[in-house]
């Protein structure tokens, strides 16, 4: 079981600033935990058909800055009754949820030196 001391611990023992870890279903797809310096990621939405979790990634920027970005579950689809037995999904949800969400940071090299600074990934 973590613990937040032991997190701080670790990572002060061994210079890092965050431990990133993965494979437990969090709600919103990434937890921080001990005071940040220990994230759990889950990229798996709607896990085994039941949990309605988001999922999440992780994107790294320029410093190590770190932003998550979620990963909505699908919503359920909907059967309309006058058509066919095809299922449809209405997809305004998906438009809002766009209009909503910050823009991804830009891609490339961070200019600058070569320390790409110190992360664990677990």
């Amino acid at each position: 079981m973590w613990q937040p001391d032991r997190v701080l611990e670790f990572c002060k023992n061994n210079d890092l600033q965050l431990i990133v870890r993965a494979h437990e279903c969090v709600m919103d797809g990434f937890e921080r935990f001990a005071q940040g310096h220990l994230i759990t990621l889950f990229s798996a939405t709607n896990y085994c058909g039941t949990a309605n979790n988001a999922g999440a990634i992780l994107v790294l920027g320029r410093d190590l800055v770190v932003v998550p970005k979620l990963i909505h579950p699908i919503p359920p689809a909907i059967t309309s009754p006058e058509s066919s037995p095809e299922r449809h999904v209405d997809d305004t949800w998906m438009q809002e949820l766009n209009v909503q969400r910050p823009p991804t940071p830009t891609r490339g090299r961070p200019q600058g030196g070569n320390d790409r600074g110190s992360l664990a990934w677990i």
